[in-house]
C-alpha cells in the first residue's frame, strides 16, 4: 500500500478503501491525524533526528503489534508505504541510524503486567509522536549523561546534582504528559508503562549507586544486549547470595583486624574501604563458572592483595603467618619476596559448588605491568589445558585508580583485546577506586572525568559502583561475566571505595587528605553496613545475633591459626605447589653447561626442511622471496649452499614442531623479520593470503605461531614473559625490532624476566632476540644495550649469547626446550652478517654435536706462532676474519701471529672451555679482549675481572687488555663516515695493538 503527502496530514490511504481493523485502532481512510504536529515539515525534522527510534519502534511492530502503544500501530498499520517513502527522505538528507537502540528490534525480552499480558492504552490515553519521541530523546539523555547524577560515592555527603541534559522539559515534557502510557522501554524488558513511572524507573537504573557507561561501545548489537539486560542491576540477590557475601565482607575484615592485632605496625596494606573487592570477585567467580569458566587468572599491585591471596586465592593463612614470621628455610631457593609481591594458586569451590582453579600472579611494586604478564599466562593456559578455548579461562585484572589511569602499560595491555596473536576472550578489569593515589588527588593524577576513561578508546563497556551496594555490585559483576563470555571483550568495573588507613598502616592521611579523612574516620566497616542493611530490610531472613556470632567464629579460627602457626611454625614457601612441575629443577651455572643432544638426523631434518617449502596449489609467492628464499633453502637443504642465518632458525623451528614442542615467536615485524631474513610468512602476491609453511613440519598438537605484535614493548615482552611461565615446553620468542627498542620493556626485564626465579621461584626460558650491532646507522640501530643485561647477570639467571654461525643458533634454540629446567635466553641477533658467508655453514654442522659456549680461531694458524690472542663475542669476530683475509692486509698479517677466540656465550662464562681453547696457543705472550661497544658499555666491565683471572691463571701476568672505543654518552656515532674511521681503526688494533687501544 502507497501513501501521498497531505498539507495537513502525514499520510491518506491511496486506494480509499477503509484500513483494516486492528486492537483498539478505528477503521476509516484516515488512520491517524498528525496535523497538530505543525505539517509534515516538522515531522520530517522529528525522523531525520531520531531515526534510529523510528526504525526500532516500527520494527517492534513488525515482530508484534501489540509491543507499541495504540498511536504508533495506527501509523503503521495505515501508511507503510509511507513509512518507507519517509525513511527514503531520511536517507536522501544524509540522516541514518546509529542509535543505541537496535534498529532489528528482535531479541529484546517482553516484560509481563502481571496478568500475563502486556499493557495496553486506548487512543485517548496515548502520548502524540512527539510525545514519544521526545521520552526516547530523554531515554537517550540518560544512557549518554545518567552516569553523572549517579550515587557512586560512599563518601560524599550530598546527592549529585541533575545535570540540565537529563530534565524532561528541555525535551518538551512536563507533567501533564506523565500520565499517558509509553512503550519506549521494552527495550530494557520492561512493560508499558506511564511515561512519570518510566522516568523514575530510568532514573533508578542509570541515576542509582551505578553509573552505567555504554554509549561508547561501537556494536550496536553488543549495546542491544547490554541494554535488554541492564535492568536486572535493579534485582536484588536471592537470600543465599546475600548471605554469602555478608559472610565475604565479615571474612575480609576478620582478616585485616587479625593481622592488625598480631603483628602491630607491620605493612600489610590493608584492603580495609575497598573490602566489596572480595564479594564482588567472588560473585563473579561463581556466575562465570555457571558459563563454563573453569580457570580464573588474577593480577593486582599490593592493596588488598594479602586478603585477596588468603579468601580468593586460599592461600593458607598459616603460610602467611609464618612470611610474616620471616622463617625461610636456610636451604630454600632464591632470595624470596615481601608477602604482599607474591603470588598463589589453587583449586577451589565457588559458592554454589563449581570446581575452579583461582590463581593470583606475582608482581612487584610497579602495579600496572602485572596486567600483560597476566594476560600472557592465561593464553598459555587456554593454549595448553583447554585447546585455545578462550572462554574457559578468564583473566581478571585488578587496579587502582590512580595506577589505572596513569601508567601507559595499561593502554599497551588494553589494546590487545581483539589482536588475534593476543587474544585472551576478554578481561574483566575491576578498579579499587580509592580516591586519592599514595598522597595525590585525582584532580592531580589525571586529566580525565574517571579514572576508567581510558577503556572507552576500546569499546569496553563501563560501570561505576558504589562499593556500599553490594546487591548492585553483584548483579553489575555477573553481567561482566556474561558479556565476556558472549562477546570475548573486555569490561571496566569502577568500585568507587575508600583507603581507611594511609598509603600503609604506619602512615598519616590526615596530612594530605583532612578532609576526606574525617569522613572515613566515621564510616563503619563494610562488613558492619552491609549486615545493618540486610537486619533492617528482612529481620527473619537475616538475624544480626546469627550473622555476629559467624564472624566472631571467623575472628576466633584465625587466631587459633595464629596460635598453632607459633607453636609449630611452617618455613616460608612462596612458591605454589600448583605452579610446580614435574621433573624440573632450578638450575645452577653447571647445570647449563651440562652438553645437550640437540643435533636432528640428516634425512629427517631434510624432509622437514621440504615439508615446510611445499607451497600449495594456487598460491603465488612474491617472485623475488620465490628465487631468493624459497630457491635458495631447497638449495641448502641440497647441500648446494651453505645453510645461512634464517635457514638455521627455519630448520630448527621445523625440528621442534616435529618433535611436538610449539613455537611462539612475537615481534613488531616478526614474520619476515626486521631485517628481511625470516619470510616465515608469505604473502600471496594476488590475494594477500598469508602462508606459515612451518606449520607443514608439526605434529603431537604442536604449533607455531609468528606474531606481528603491535607496536608495544612493555606490553607485549610482558605477555610473552606470562605465558613463558605458563608453557614451558613451548619456544616462545620476544623479537625486537632493533636491540635497544627493549629499553621500552626494562620493568618487565629487570623485576620479572631476570628476577622471578629467585624471588618468586617462577621458572620460565623466555628467549629475547635483540638486534646487535655497529654499522654505521647511528646510536639507536646498533646496540642492543649488552651491558645492561651483563649488569643483571648473577646466580646462572639467565643465558647471555652473542653468536656467530647459524648452527649455533640452531643448537642453542633447541637447548632451551631439550633441558629440565628453564632458563631466560639473551641472544645478541646479528643485522649485517644475517646473510654472511661467514655464518652460513654446512647442513652436517645441525645434525651432530650441539651448542658450544666457546668457539675457537677456525683459521689455519700454527698454534706455536701465535703471540697475540684476542678474546671477542658477536660481528666484531666475524668482522676481524674479514679484515685479516682482505688484500690490503694480507701481507701484513701472513705471520698469523694473531688467534681469535670467540665467546658465543658470554654469560654463563665456561671457563674451563675459555682455557682450553687459550691454551692451545702456547706461545701467546699477550691476551686481549676486543669489542665494538664503547669502553664502558658491551661486555667488557663486567667480564674483565673474570677474564683477567683466567688471564693471570694462564700465566698472563698483566691480565687482560682492551681494545674497542673509549668511554661514550651514546651508543655509537651518528655519521657513516665517522663510523667508518672507527671501524678500520678498531680492525687494525685488534691485529696490532701491542697494550690497550681506544679508538
Amino acid at each position: 500500500m502507497t501513501g501521498q503527502r497531505n498539507a495537513n496530514s502525514l499520510y491518506l490511504v491511496n486506494s480509499g478503501s477503509t484500513a483494516q481493523a486492528l486492537d483498539g485502532v478505528p477503521q476509516g481512510g484516515l488512520v491517524a491525524d498528525y496535523s497538530t504536529l505543525g505539517g509534515a515539515d516538522q515531522f520530517n525534522d522529528i525522523f531525520q533526528s531520531n531515526a534510529g527510534y523510528v526504525e526500532d519502534m516500527y520494527a517492534r511492530y513488525n515482530q508484534s503489534p501489540t509491543l507499541v502503544t495504540p498511536e504508533w500501530r495506527a501509523y503503521f498499520a495505515g501508511f507503510k508505504g509511507g513509512f518507507a517513502a519517509c525513511m527514503d527522505t531520511i536517507l536522501s538528507t544524509g540522516v541514518v541510524s546509529g542509535s543505541a537502540v537496535s534498529s532489528g528490534g528482535n531479541g529484546y525480552p517482553r516484560a509481563s503486567t502481571g496478568a500475563g499480558e502486556t499493557q495496553t492504552q486506548s487512543a485517548a490515553g496515548s502520548p502524540g509522536l512527539n510525545t514519544e519521541v521526545a521520552v526516547y530523546q530523554v531515554t537517550r539523555a540518560y544512557q549518554e549523561y545518567g552516569h553523572l547524577k549517579a550515587k557512586i560515592n560512599p563518601l560524599s555527603e550530598t546527592a549529585p546534582k541533575t545535570p540540565a541534559m537529563l530534565l524532561p522539559a528541555n525535551y518538551g515534557l512536563n507533567a501533564s504528559d506523565f500520565g499517558a502510557m509509553t512503550a519506549v522501554g521494552i527495550h530494557f524488558g520492561w512493560a508499558p508503562m506511564t511515561v512519570g513511572e518510566y522516568l523514575n524507573q530510568l532514573d533508578a537504573l542509570y541515576c542509582g549507586p551505578v553509573g552505567i557507561e555504554t554509549e561508547h561501545v561501537v556494536s550496536e548489537k553488543e549495546r542491544a544486549w547490554l541494554e535488554s539486560r541492564m535492568s536486572r542491576i535493579l534485582s536484588k540477590p536471592d537470600a543465599k547470595t546475600r548471605a554469602a557475601m555478608c559472610t565475604e565482607l565479615g571474612r575480609a575484615d576478620a582478616f585485616e583486624k587479625t593481622i592488625a592485632t598480631k603483628y602491630l605496625g607491620q605493612k600489610r596494606f590493608s584492603i580495609e574501604g575497598a573490602d566489596a573487592q572480595i564479594a564482588a570477585l567472588e560473585s563473579l567467580i561463581d556466575h562465570a563458572a555457571t558459563l563454563g569458566v573453569r580457570e580464573f587468572c588474577m593480577a593486582m599491585a599490593h592493596r588488598g592483595r594479602l586478603n585477596v591471596l588468603i579468601n580468593v586465592a586460599q592461600k593458607p593463612l598459616k603460610k602467611l603467618f609464618a612470611e610474616f614470621d620471616g622463617r625461610k628455610s636456610p636451604d630454600s631457593f632464591g632470595d624470596g619476596d615481601v608477602k604482599y609481591h607474591c603470588g598463589w594458586e589453587t583449586d577451589r569451590k565457588t559458592r554454589n559448588g563449581s570446581s575452579v582453579r583461582v590463581s593470583l600472579a606475582f608482581n612487584p611494586s610497579h602495579l600496572e605491568f602485572v596486567d600483560a604478564v597476566c594476560m600472557g599466562e592465561s593464553r598459555a593456559i587456554q593454549d595448553e589445558r583447554h585447546g585455545g578455548d578462550r572462554t574457559k579461562v578468564m583473566p581478571i585484572l585488578m587496579h587502582g585508580d590512580a595506577a589505572f589511569a596513569g601508567q601507559g602499560v595499561v593502554y599497551e595491555s588494553m589494546q590487545m583485546v581483539t589482536i588475534p596473536g593476543h587474544q585472551v576472550g576478554g578481561c574483566i578489569h575491576l578498579i579499587a577506586n580509592n580516591q586519592v593515589g599514595f598522597t595525590t588527588n585525582p584532580s592531580d593524577s589525571r586529566s580525565s572525568l574517571y579514572c576508567s576513561d581510558i577503556g572507552k578508546a576500546f569499546g569496553a563497556p563501563i560501570f561505576h559502583v558504589n562499593a556500599e551496594a553490594l546487591d548492585e555490585l553483584h548483579q553489575v559483576m555477573c553481567l561482566a561475566a556474561e558479556y565476556r563470555q558472549a562477546f570475548g571483550r573486555d569490561v571496566i568495573i569502577d568500585l568507587v571505595c575508600f583507603r581507611r588507613h594511609g598509603h600503609n598502616e604506619a602512615d598519616e592521611p590526615g596530612f594530605t587528605q583532612p578532609a576526606m579523612y574525617r569522613i572515613i574516620k566515621n564510616k563503619p566497616a563494610p562488613f558492619e553496613a552491609y549486615l545493618k542493611k540486610l537486619t533492617q530490610e528482612d529481620p527473619v531472613t537475616f538475624s544480626e545475633t546469627t550473622l555476629m556470632n559467624a564472624y566472631q567464629d571467623l575472628r576466633s579460627e584465625m587466631t587459633a591459626i595464629f596460635d598453632d602457626s607459633q607453636k609449630n611454625p611452617e618455613m616460608i614457601d612462596v612458591f605454589p605447589p600448583s605452579r610446580r612441575r614435574a621433573g624440573y629443577i632450578h638450575a645452577g651455572a653447571d647445570n647449563i653447561f651440562a652438553p645437550v643432544f640437540t643435533a636432528v638426523d640428516k634425512e629427517t631434518l631434510v624432509k622437514l626442511g621440504e615439508r615446510a617449502l611445499d607451497v600449495p596449489a594456487g598460491f603465488t609467492p612474491n617472485a623475488k622471496l620465490e628465487r631468493i628464499v624459497l630457491g635458495e633453502r631447497k638449495e641448502m637443504l641440497a647441500e648446494q649452499k651453505s645453510a645461512d642465518w634464517g635457514m638455521g632458525e627455519f630448520l630448527c623451528y621445523a625440528s621442534l614442531l616435529n618433535e611436538g614442542h610449539s613455537v611462539r615467536i612475537c615481534g613488531q615485524d616478526a614474520g619476515r623479520g626486521t631485517f628481511s631474513h625470516r619470510h616465515a610468512v608469505l604473502v600471496d602476491s594476488n590475494t594477500e593470503a598469508r602462508w606459515l609453511g612451518l606449520s607443514q613440519a608439526a605434529q603431537k598438537n604442536a604449533k607455531i605461531e609468528i606474531i606481528d605484535s603491535l607496536l608495544s614493548e612493555t606490553a607485549a615482552m610482558g605477555y610473552e614473559y606470562g605465558y613463558a611461565t605458563r608453557n614451558l615446553d613451548t619456544l616462545t620468542i620476544w623479537e625486537g625490532q632493533f636491540g635497544d627498542f627493549a629499553n621500552g620493556a626494562q620493568v618487565i626485564v629487570d623485576q620479572f624476566l631476570v628476577s622471578g626465579e629467585s624471588k618468586w621461584g617462577q621458572m620460565q626460558g623466555l628467549v629475547l632476540f635483540l638486534p646487535h650491532g655497529y654499522e654505521g646507522q647511528g646510536p639507536e640501530h646498533s646496540s642492543g644495550r649488552l651491558e645492561r643485561f651483563m649488569q643483571l647477570a648473577a646466580e646462572a639467571n639467565m643465558q647471555i649469547c652473542c653468536l656467530t654461525k647459524s648452527s649455533q643458533l640452531f643448537h642453542v634454540l633447541r637447548r632451551q626446550v631439550k633441558r629440565n629446567f628453564r632458563k631466560p635466553l639473551i641472544i645478541m641477533t646479528p643485522k649485517s652478517f644475517l646473510r654472511s658467508p661467514k655464518a652460513a655453514v654446512s647442513l652436517d654442522k645441525f645434525t651432530a654435536g650441539g651448542f658450544e659456549e666457546v668457539l675457537g680461531d677456525e683459521r689455519e694458524l700454527n698454534p706455536n706462532s701465535v703471540e697475540r690472542i684476542v678474546l671477542c663475542s658477536g660481528k666484531v669476530a666475524l668482522d676481524a676474519f674479514a679484515h685479516a683475509e682482505s688484500a690490503d692486509n694480507s701481507q701484513r698479517l701472513s705471520s698469523g701471529k694473531t688467534a681469535i677466540i670467540r665467546l658465543e656465550q658470554i654469560y654463563p662464562l665456561h671457563v674451563e672451555k675459555l682455557k682450553a681453547a687459550v691454551a692451545a696457543y702456547p706461545k701467546a705472550k699477550q691476551i686481549f679482549w676486543a669489542q665494538e661497544e664503547p669502553q664502558n658499555m658491551g661486555a667488557y666491565f663486567t667480564l674483565q675481572e673474570e677474564l683477567s683471572e683466567v688471564a693471570r691463571g694462564l700465566k698472563f701476568k698483566n691480565g687482560i687488555r682492551y681494545i674497542g672505543r673509549s668511554k661514550r654518552a651514546s651508543p655509537a656515532v651518528g655519521s657513516p663516515k665517522v663510523h667508518a674511521k672507527e671501524f678500520a681503526a678498531l680492525m687494525d688494533a685488534i691485529f696490532l695493538a701491542e697494550d690497550t687501544k681506544t679508538v
